[in-house]
């Protein structure tokens, strides 16, 4: 059987200045797929953090997690202290902030919106398509991340991508050129018969124009 670090018992509150720690390595439990940790890992990849695959025993494994079920990650500090993360939400989360990706402002104004639409794209757009690229490869560039199943998610972030171009700026510098696996994530996606008629539907359009006149794109 496949031990597991074992988390540091405490009070909230040291665990709470555990969380501070800029000298951790990360321990991720999940199947040898990318699945539902994969974001997981993309944060750390980006972030550029330290981490490794723990191997997966689940039978023996399940009784030792926190809500019997995986993802789960592990933090170990220099001290040898080791925090448990467990949730796919709650650990994006928790890497999110611990790795100052949120956003400054939970609302950006609209006059602001050119700027940070342009910061986005000129300081992680790059790292972004090399990460997902490299994913994208390993199933042969396909469309999909795992198997033949789409991947919404990255069809509806290049489309609001475009879409919230503001006039003047740039669009979403994605093709078949510069990036071609996740254009083949895109079109996969686009080309399916029930999401493109919802894309052509009236219901559609009406949501379409409320979001321009909401935020004047």
């Amino acid at each position: 059987m496949s031990e597991l670090p074992q988390p540091t018992v405490a009070d909230s509150e040291h665990l709470s200045e555990l969380t501070k720690s800029t000298d951790s390595f990360f321990k991720v439990l999940y199947h040898p797929i990318h699945g539902r940790a994969e974001l997981i890992r993309t944060i750390l990849a980006y972030s550029g953090a330290e981490w490794e695959e723990l191997v997966l025993d689940w039978p023996n494994q399940k009784g030792m997690t926190l809500f019997k079920c995986v993802p789960v990650v592990y933090e170990v500090l220099n001290s040898g202290e080791v925090l448990l993360l467990a949730e796919q939400k709650a650990i994006k989360r928790y890497l999110t902030h611990k790795f100052g990706l949120f956003g400054t402002n939970a609302w950006v104004p609209i006059e602001r919106r050119a700027e940070v639409y342009e910061n986005f794209i000129s300081k992680h757009w790059a790292s972004f398509v090399e990460i997902h690229e490299t994913h994208l490869a390993k199933n042969g560039s396909n469309g999909h991340y795992v198997g033949d199943k789409a991947d919404f998610k990255l069809a509806n972030v290049l489309h609001r991508l475009e879409e919230w171009a503001p006039r003047g700026t740039q669009q979403s510098p994605i093709s078949a050129t510069t990036a071609p696996g996740i254009w083949k994530v895109y079109e996969t996606v686009n080309s399916h018969l029930n999401i493109a008629t919802w894309c052509s539907s009236p219901s559609y359009e009406v949501l379409s124009e409320g979001t321009r006149k909401m935020f004047k794109i």
